[in-house]
Parts: C-alpha cells; sequence; structure tokens
C-alpha cells in the first residue's frame, strides 16, 4: 500500500497510482488495512511491509481506503463503514497478515458475462439485456414495489455479489462512483428506492432474501454469504416519491473463489 523508494533505488511498497489492484474489489484495500501485508506481489520485492491498522474504526478505514481508491489519479466506488464492518467480522478470526497469493484467492471474482446469459424484468422487459451493458434498462414507470430485474447464467455458480449501475446509458460516473454521498451522482432516483436480492437454481423457486437494502446512489453493490444458485433477482420494494423510474446498467454478479 505504501508507496516510497529509499536511496538505494529499491523500492519500499508497491506503487497506489493506477493500481488495478487498489482499483478492483473493494476488500482488496480493506484487507490488507485491517490485517496488513507481507512478501512478495505478482513477483516484486519490496523492502517493507504494509503493518494491519485494524486496531482503527470503521470510518477511518473507509475513509481511508476511499482516499486511496480516488486519488493518484485512481478512479473506483468509495467504500463505507459497512463494508468494513462486513469483511472485518467476516476476517476475525484471522492472526498473521495477509500474503498477495491468499488475499487474491479470498476475493469475490467477477464473472464474465456471456452470450447465453439471459436478463429479463417485470417492465419494457425487452430492453432487459440492456442492463448487461451501459446502454441501461429502464422500468419506463414510475417505481413502485415488486418490479424486478433478473438474470439467468448458463450454469450454477457461488454468487456472493452483485453490482449495477442506475442512470441514463453510459454510467452516472464511469468506474463505479457511489451517489448520495458515497460518490458522483446519479440522477435522482433513478436507483431503486429500496431492493431485495433472491436467487433460484430453476427460477421457479426463490430463496429468502439473501440481502436487502435501501437505494443511496449509484451504484448498487448487495453482498451476501456464498450460495449456489443460477438466476438472481432483484426486486424492487419501495416508492419513490418523485415518480422516477428505475434503471439498471453494467449489471455484473460476483462469485466466491474455491479454497
Amino acid at each position: 500500500m505504501v508507496v516510497a523508494g529509499s536511496t538505494d533505488g529499491s523500492m519500499m511498497g508497491p506503487p497506489l497510482a493506477g493500481s488495478p489492484r487498489v482499483q478492483g474489489h473493494r476488500d482488496y484495500v480493506i484487507k490488507t488495512l485491517l490485517q496488513g501485508m507481507t512478501g512478495p506481489l505478482s513477483g516484486q520485492s519490496y523492502t517493507q511491509v504494509m503493518l494491519p491498522m485494524g486496531t482503527q474504526t470503521d470510518q477511518w478505514i473507509a475513509s481511508v481506503s476511499s482516499y486511496v481508491r480516488n486519488s493518484f489519479g485512481n478512479t473506483a466506488s468509495f467504500i463505507v463503514p459497512a463494508d468494513v464492518a462486513r469483511v472485518r467480522a467476516a476476517t476475525a478470526a484471522r492472526k498473521t497478515m495477509w500474503t498477495f497469493p491468499e488475499l487474491e484467492a479470498s476475493l469475490p471474482r467477477a464473472l464474465p458475462i456471456e452470450p447465453t446469459w439471459i436478463a429479463t424484468a417485470s417492465h419494457n422487459a425487452e430492453r432487459a439485456p440492456s442492463g448487461l451493458t451501459l446502454q441501461a434498462w429502464t422500468s419506463g414507470a414510475p417505481q413502485e414495489p415488486g418490479m424486478w430485474f433478473q438474470v439467468e447464467l448458463p450454469k450454477p455458480a457461488n454468487l456472493t455479489e452483485v453490482h449495477f449501475e442506475s442512470g441514463p446509458p453510459g454510467g452516472s460516473r464511469g468506474r463505479g462512483g457511489r451517489g448520495g454521498g458515497r460518490g458522483g451522482p446519479a440522477p435522482f432516483g433513478t436507483f431503486p428506492a429500496s431492493y431485495q436480492v433472491q436467487v433460484s437454481m430453476d427460477g421457479k423457486s426463490w430463496s429468502k432474501p439473501v440481502a436487502e437494502g435501501k437505494g443511496i446512489g449509484s451504484p448498487t453493490i448487495a453482498t451476501f454469504p456464498p450460495v449456489q444458485a443460477r438466476f438472481i433477482r432483484i426486486t424492487q420494494t419501495g416508492k419513490n416519491q418523485e415518480g422516477s423510474a428505475w434503471s439498471v446498467l453494467g449489471f455484473r454478479v460476483y462469485a466466491a473463489q474455491s479454497r
């Protein structure tokens, strides 16, 4: 995490500027700050280690993480204390610093979108496939409880997270800034007023909600314990007081990696 050089030209730590790791999944930075990191990184050795900072508050970790991910030319989603609390709880038993291979293997991976993905929706269904791109699906009607957007995968996966932007075609901030105090602004009301996430193996029998939340901006990020499923559905459960439609673009599904 630390960027510096010594007098003999060796590097104390990996560069932050333009780092694909720093700008990647938000848990990378959170875990590094909480438990620290040691050893080579992508084949490069450094003279210093990243010391654990887990004694700091969730707010402190979130603020530092967000600063690193959006400074030095970086652009990534902002991190909030709830993100840190989730990771802290999940890694509470860890007593040693991460090595890069361990940390990389612990991160959810985005499933590559394939032509065999099938997107459907309760409203404006013919446009649903656009939600997988930056062209955007929109409900075409004011938000109301029961509206849903759904994706069918070609085969089951160990799902653990879903991301999507809301706003006009092209995205609200390019690389996933969060509105509502979590990043760049999104057009008001285009994100779900509130939502729940359900999964299914057959598209008929649905689980109880694996995640629920209130819309606070774009992107919407829902994280939940890994579950085998082939279908994932986001249902709009609130009512937008401004009468705005709901939109989805850049829909991404993440799976837990095998250990």
